[in-house]
C-alpha cells in the first residue's frame, strides 16, 4: 500500500496558519500586559491622590490657633501662606498622638506642619518641637509627583475669599473658616478640594 505524506502546499498552508495565530496571539498577550501596566500605574496614581487628600484633611481639619517662635526668634502666625519660599502654606495643628510617650522625649501634642513643592512634587514636612531650635524640618514626605502648581484661598469669616493669609488688608484676621486647595497635574489636570478649619 502506498504511503502518502504532506504535500509542499499542504505544508506552506499549516505553516501560515501557525504564523497567523502566533501572532494574533502574541498581540492579544501584549495588549494585556499594555492594559495591566496602565492598570497599575492608575491604581498607583489614585493611591498618591488618596494619600495627599487623607493627611491635608487629617491636618486642616485640626488646625489651631497658636503661633510659634521660629529658630531665629521671629513670632510666625499660627496659619501663613508664603508666596516664597520652600515652604508654601505652614500652620500649628493640634491632635498630633505619641503612642510611645513612655520611651520618646517629652513633646507637644500640638504640632507644626509646611506643605511645599519641590520641583513637581508636594512635600509635607513638620517639625518635632513647636517653638523649633532649627530651621530644618524634622521629617519630609513626599505626598504627589507631577504637580504642576498648587494654588490656595481662603474663606474669612464675612464669606469672602482671599488669596493670601493673613490678609494684608485685614488688622486681626483670626482664622479662616475653609481652605481651598486647587492643585494642576499633569495628567489629571486640575484638581479642586474645599476643607472647613475646626470651629
Amino acid at each position: 500500500m502506498r504511503q502518502r505524506g504532506f504535500t509542499l502546499i499542504e505544508l506552506l498552508v499549516a505553516m501560515f496558519l501557525l504564523a497567523i495565530l502566533g501572532t494574533a496571539g502574541f498581540q492579544m498577550l501584549f495588549q494585556i500586559t499594555a492594559t495591566r501596566d496602565r492598570i497599575e500605574q492608575q491604581s498607583t496614581r489614585l493611591s498618591e491622590l488618596q494619600r495627599t487628600f487623607y493627611w491635608l484633611a487629617e491636618d486642616i481639619t485640626q488646625i489651631t490657633d497658636r503661633s510659634v517662635r521660629s529658630a531665629v526668634d521671629l513670632e510666625l502666625p499660627p496659619l501663613q501662606l508664603n508666596v516664597e519660599g520652600e515652604y508654601l502654606f505652614e500652620f500649628t495643628r493640634a491632635g498630633w498622638t505619641n503612642p510611645a510617650a513612655e520611651v520618646s522625649p517629652a513633646r507637644s501634642n500640638l504640632q507644626r506642619v509646611a506643605y511645599g513643592l519641590d520641583e513637581d512634587k508636594l512635600i509635607r514636612q513638620y517639625w518635632y518641637h513647636l517653638d523649633p531650635i532649627n530651621e530644618e524640618p524634622t521629617r519630609r514626605r513626599q505626598l504627589l509627583t507631577g504637580v504642576d502648581a498648587l494654588d490656595l484661598r481662603f474663606l474669612d469669616s464675612e464669606g469672602e475669599w482671599q488669596t493670601s493669609w493673613p490678609p494684608a488688608d485685614i488688622e486681626t484676621p483670626g482664622m479662616p473658616v475653609a481652605i481651598e486647595f486647587k492643585l494642576e497635574l499633569e495628567d489629571y489636570g486640575e484638581i479642586i478640594r474645599v476643607f472647613a478649619l475646626p470651629g
